[in-house]
Parts: structure tokens; sequence; C-alpha cells
């Protein structure tokens, strides 16, 4: 095992222990069914473990951090998160704005996501 996948293993640890279950649902297709006339969406969803924050005053800059917008650390999950999926927190919905991955030497350990309702 590696340096950086035991550094992945305790981010999983931390954040199972004072973080909790987050879901994550994608939008995998959408067609739409001219018999019923009605759009069909087909999704899938994964669940992490993480911990949501508020950011801090000086970093909402009123476009690309907007109030309202959390943080959230997830660990390194088998799939990584997407702009635009959608994220559970205590049963509120939040689409993923931007998403930074944590790899160093091509180890996913964290991603630190940018959350807005």
């Amino acid at each position: 095992m590696s340096f950086y996948s035991e550094v992945a293993e305790l981010a999983l640890e931390v954040l199972t222990e004072f973080g909790q279950t987050i879901t994550v649902n994608r939008e995998t297709s959408s067609s739409f069914d001219p018999v019923l006339g009605i759009d069909t969406t087909v999704s899938s969803s994964f669940t992490g473990k993480g911990a949501a924050f508020e950011y801090k005053a000086t970093e909402i800059d009123g476009t690309v951090v907007q109030a309202g917008d959390i943080q959230l650390y997830l660990n390194a999950t088998s799939t990584a998160p997407l702009i635009d999926d959608r994220i559970t927190i205590d049963s509120n919905v939040y689409e993923v704005m931007n998403v930074e991955q944590i790899n160093p030497a091509g180890t996913p350990v964290l991603y630190i996501l940018q959350l807005r309702k």
C-alpha cells in the first residue's frame, strides 16, 4: 500500500468519526417520451463520508462563492463527484459548483466541493 493510499484511509477514518454519510446523485441521461409527453431522467447515486463547513466571510466574493454556499470535504470515493451533481446533506439538496481533488502522485485522497442550494 502506498503512502497516499494510507493518507486516503486516514481521511476516511476522520470523516467517518466526525462527519456524516453524504449521498451524491448524478443524472446520467434523459430522454423525451413522445407517447407520454414527458421527460424521463435516469440517475445514479453513491455515498461517501464528508464534513460540511460554511465559507469564511472573506472567501465570499458574491460571484464565484456566494452567500449560503458551503464547502464539503468528501472522502476519495470510487466515483469522483462532478460539477452539477446533487449532494444531499441533512435532507437539504445542493448542487456541486466546483470540485477540487487532492490527488498527490495520482492517488485520490480527498475531494473539496463547493455546494450551492
